[in-house]
């Protein structure tokens, strides 16, 4: 009796184990969407694998989709969420740092049946995605094109201010100085950009933060970016290039 109950009970708990795994595609296969032009589809909802996107002749949207490429898709199309991401693997890594960033921003209407949106927070300043600008208000990763002429960016105020570039490395120093409401400066040339490398960033009045170079030989393509940005450990611009449509939607 104990051997017949011992069989029972794991073969209910394989098929449990089972049931489980097979309910995981479903319930990742999502969508975000981050341009629209239909009416009924807002920028920066969330649709699930149920829902249905119905998009009129003339109109498109486009989506990040489970596998982490981007997609757009024009009218005149009805087809569910399933539909558009049949077939692909889930890219965890980008799914989650989607949700996170959902999270905290998105859009502040929804299509009936996925209201899983939320408001972005206000900025200090307009979300700007670029290969070539290295930001001193953050510590991380940053990918920029190799052989792009850099340059370091601040949060925008209405005095001068001065930046040390020092290389964690070797130690080399450069200094360089935002002139009265100037967003940018360029990469001081005395400090070598190093594919990998790892720079303390000194803005007057401000934290010491650490930046790391990613250097792109090539750069993805479009449908590609969020994906290869997600490897690479570089959030920031991730996130700068998701707000950046947001919030050209809005205005």
């Amino acid at each position: 009796m104990k051997i017949g109950w011992l069989f029972l009970t794991l073969a209910g708990l394989g098929a449990a184990v089972t049931g489980l795994i097979g309910m995981v595609p479903a319930a990742q296969a999502q969508i975000y969407v981050i341009e629209s032009t239909a009416p009924a589809i807002k920028v920066g909802v969330q649709l699930a694998s149920a829902d249905t996107v119905v998009i009129p002749a003339g109109a498109s949207i486009r989506a990040v989709l489970p596998s982490g490429k981007t997609q757009t898709v024009k009218g005149p199309y009805t087809g569910s969420v399933a539909d558009l991401s049949k077939g692909q693997e889930v890219n965890d890594g980008v799914v989650s740092w989607l949700k996170a960033l959902m999270q905290t921003g998105g859009a502040t209407e929804a299509t009936p049946g996925a209201t899983r949106s939320a408001q972005l927070p206000i900025a200090r300043a307009p979300p700007h995605f670029s290969w070539s600008t290295v930001p001193t208000s953050i510590d991380g990763k940053v990918c920029v094109e190799r052989g792009a002429n850099l340059a370091l960016a601040r949060t925008p105020v209405p005095v001068a201010q001065r930046v040390a570039v020092v290389d964690a490395e070797n130690a080399a120093r450069g200094e360089a100085e935002w002139p009265v409401n100037a967003n940018e400066v360029p990469w001081p040339s005395a400090v070598a950009v190093r594919s990998g490398g790892s720079y303390y960033l000194l803005v007057e009045g401000r934290q010491r933060r650490n930046v790391r170079l990613e250097l792109m030989d090539k750069l993805p393509a479009d449908d590609d970016l969020l994906a290869e940005l997600q490897k690479r450990g570089c959030r920031y611009q991730f996130e700068a290039f998701v707000k950046e449509r947001l919030a050209t939607a809005k205005k």
